[in-house]
């Protein structure tokens, strides 16, 4: 008996020391789950109080106040303060954040600092603006929008009216006094040709009647003050609103960090390359192959028209190189894609671009493409045909001739960029929204509309009868020229903990 009962107690014993231990491992446990929750709520509460400083940046980047302000989010509040003492703008900025059972309070001290403020070239969307001369064959409608030609007009023998932005209460354009046409200022070699009243109203003998500043030509006298197109004070010349020669070597190399003229070499060079094949036109099936493998695809078949289909889908958010040329078959649709192209980019059929970036050094032949947010630039030049289409700010940029073949329905783009340092050319009905910026001449074949801006160099063709209206447009493109409107303020934190 005394042996079972000492085996009781030995259990016994056991079971409570189990008992301890299961009681001390639930304790640890809800310590470590109850520590885990309190560091997890401290790095939210840190974190939402960073909200509230990065909240005091978004604040200042459009508002100086001069008393206290107080900034509230989800999680946090901020207040931000001007600092009296301090000869410069200054702020102090003090955000606390709150997670559960934790706070964190952030302080940053923040300074604005003086920037140059830019703003897209006022020229750009006002109407047909040229260096040279404008020829019109045929009437025109000036909806809110002007002509200005440096060096005067040849063949104004339609009816101009003048209208309102809308299209609405259009009046002859010799009833406008000053109208909306106008020449340049102390230019030299001009001409003025219209017929009937438009002579006696538009032309004083073979000059402009109506002159403001010179755009593009110089003037011969260097000391001449002039009026402004845009802002209609007087100034000397060359401190007036002025357009300047495009430069798509530049363009592209701020676009896409490399040169219309060699952009494959220099991708190679600067090691943009994320994927690399000899061509896509349509291809190399060894190349393709080993992609397609590369992303986990066993192709089964070695027809490079059948891997080329393939292959594209999957070229998304990548830099592709191709050191000849590339051309995209019907139905082709790609997202996010740079292409750095030794050859020509050419579109066979319909092809949805989002987001997409191409640089080709032999020329652009795109057909049917829907371009959103796209841009192409090239060292040859572009033909567009068939109903092409872009939305978003996009841009076409040559660096020698842009034609459009047929019909460009382009009367939904806001912001779409066409740039040459060449010639620009529509054949056909050109219904176009558009920016154009042309090194050489713009040259319309045909009726239709325009709405936006045409800057050229060297001056600008409309051909064919028929009314053609032309708009102004406050649309907005990255690729045009920006100009300095004076000095803003942007914050800077000085000081963050």
């Amino acid at each position: 008996m005394r042996r079972k009962g000492i085996a009781l107690v030995s259990v016994l014993v056991a079971m409570v020391a189990v008992l301890m231990m299961a009681l001390g491992m639930s304790y640890l446990a809800q310590a470590n789950l109850s520590t885990g929750q309190h560091l997890a709520q401290q790095a939210r509460a840190r974190q939402l109080a960073e909200a509230g400083i990065d909240h005091a940046l978004a604040y200042l980047r459009v508002s100086a106040p001069q008393g206290p302000v107080t900034l509230r989010g989800e999680g946090y509040t901020a207040i931000l303060e001007r600092q009296e003492e301090r000869e410069e703008d200054t702020y102090r900025v003090v955000s606390t954040g709150t997670a559960g059972q934790a706070r964190h309070t952030a302080v940053a001290v923040i300074g604005l600092q003086t920037a140059p403020a830019q703003t897209q070239n006022p020229l750009f969307g006002q109407g047909w603006i040229s260096g040279r001369r404008i020829t019109i064959n045929g009437g025109v409608d000036l909806h809110g929008s002007r002509l200005h030609a440096d060096m005067g007009y040849a063949n104004l023998t339609g009816q101009i009216n003048v209208c309102d932005d809308n299209g609405q209460n259009c009046r002859n354009v010799t009833a406008i006094n000053p109208p909306p046409i106008t020449g340049g200022a102390g230019v030299g070699d001009t001409q003025c040709n219209a017929s009937g009243n438009l002579n006696n109203h538009l032309c004083n003998n073979s000059q402009p009647k109506y002159q403001v500043c010179p755009v593009w030509q110089e003037p011969s006298n260097q000391n001449l003050t002039c009026q402004d197109a845009i802002t209609g004070q007087t100034v000397h010349w060359d401190q007036a609103y002025r357009i300047s020669r495009p430069d798509v070597e530049a363009l592209s190399q701020a676009a896409t960090g490399v040169r219309v003229t060699s952009p494959y070499q220099d991708a190679t060079t600067k090691g943009l390359c994320q994927v690399t094949f000899t061509s896509l036109d349509p291809g190399n099936a060894t190349e393709m192959t080993s992609f397609l493998v590369s992303r986990g695809l066993t192709p089964s078949t070695t027809n490079v028209n059948q891997l080329l289909l393939q292959v594209l889908p999957r070229l998304s958010g990548l830099r592709v190189c191709v050191q000849n040329n590339v051309t995209l078959p019907d139905n082709t649709s790609l997202t996010n894609v740079t292409f750095y192209v030794g050859g020509t980019f050419q579109v066979n059929g319909t092809a949805t671009l989002s987001g997409v970036k191409v640089v080709a050094q032999g020329g652009l032949n795109l057909n049917k493409v829907r371009a959103t947010d796209t841009r192409f630039y090239t060292n040859g030049n572009i033909n567009l045909n068939d109903d092409a289409q872009f939305t978003g700010d996009s841009t076409i940029a040559s660096r020698q001739a842009i034609t459009f073949n047929g019909r460009a329905n382009l009367l939904n783009n806001r912001a779409l960029a066409i740039i040459s340092e060449g010639d620009i050319t529509y054949n056909g009905r050109a219904d176009t929204h558009a920016f154009m910026w042309s090194g050489g001449q713009i040259t319309f074949n045909g009726t239709g509309a325009f709405i936006g801006g045409a800057v050229s160099i060297g001056g600008t063709i409309r051909n064919g009868g028929g009314q053609f209206y032309i708009r102004n447009s406050n649309a907005q493109n990255t690729d045009l020229p920006q100009v300095d409107t004076g000095s803003g303020q942007r914050p800077v934190v000085q000081f963050r903990r």
